[in-house]
């Protein structure tokens, strides 16, 4: 009878820890984009960053890494959440596990963040994380390249200083880029709703969260395997009548 018991015990624990890890690392929020930030544009296009309320926390500053697709304010749809510093062990994000990539742009991005009114250091950093991400894990290119609309839109010290962020950002691969998140939209999300929705999926973004909610998901869930395996361990000690 006590083998029978740790065979049974065994097994809630197995499934009671794929349960958790399955919860930890495949996870899905609620994207709605509200606002194109503070309206910066170049040319007929709005640089990062841009507004939108993700997992019913409104006004969340995000920050679009996706030059060849399109998103449209009031659309919302589901996508998949990776920590950036997950990169190559969980996730799949647009542009692959490429975790040098994304950490290049999280570091662009936390200079974005870091100077909020700048409009021409908007342009130059949203157009520099455009190029690197452009066309990555044969994605779809847009057929006007980010730099050539810089070029024909911008000024030249605009195009320069882009070119100078890039060459500075390939040297971040390494950057901690703890507390960022990727949303990437979910292929064929039926979710999808707003007008207009078009078939195509929305552009992916990144998102900064000083107190990751996957860490603190993750650590939920380790609480709760503590918690069953300690339940588990005093019915197993229990005298057998």
């Amino acid at each position: 009878m006590m083998n029978s018991l740790l065979r049974k015990y065994w097994y809630l624990t197995v499934v009671a820890v794929l349960f958790f890890a399955s919860a930890s690392l495949a996870q899905t929020t609620s994207v709605t984009l509200t606002g194109v930030g503070d309206g910066a544009t170049l040319g007929d296009v709005y640089v990062d960053p841009y507004t939108a309320t993700v997992g019913g926390v409104a006004n969340t500053s995000v920050i679009c890494d996706d030059w060849s697709n399109n998103s449209y304010v009031n659309e919302s749809w589901t996508a998949n959440v990776t920590n950036v510093a997950a990169v190559g062990s969980s996730g799949s994000p647009m542009f692959g596990n490429n975790s040098s990539l994304y950490n290049e742009v999280a570091w662009l991005g936390s200079q974005l963040l870091a100077n909020p009114k700048n409009t021409t250091m908007q342009t130059e950093i949203s157009f520099a994380i455009w190029d690197l991400t452009y066309g990555a894990n044969n994605t779809y290119m847009d057929p006007t390249n980010p730099l050539t609309y810089l070029s024909a839109n911008g000024t030249s010290s605009e195009y320069a200083q882009t070119l100078l962020l890039i060459s500075e950002a390939e040297g971040e691969g390494t950057y901690n880029s703890s507390g960022w998140e990727i949303l990437t939209p979910n292929s064929g999300d039926p979710t999808c709703s707003g007008s207009p929705c078009p078939s195509s999926p929305p552009q992916e973004f990144l998102v900064y969260t000083p107190e990751s909610s996957a860490v603190i998901l993750f650590g939920a869930d380790m609480l709760g395997l503590l918690g069953l395996a300690i339940v588990f361990r005093r019915r197993l000690l229990r005298p057998v009548l």
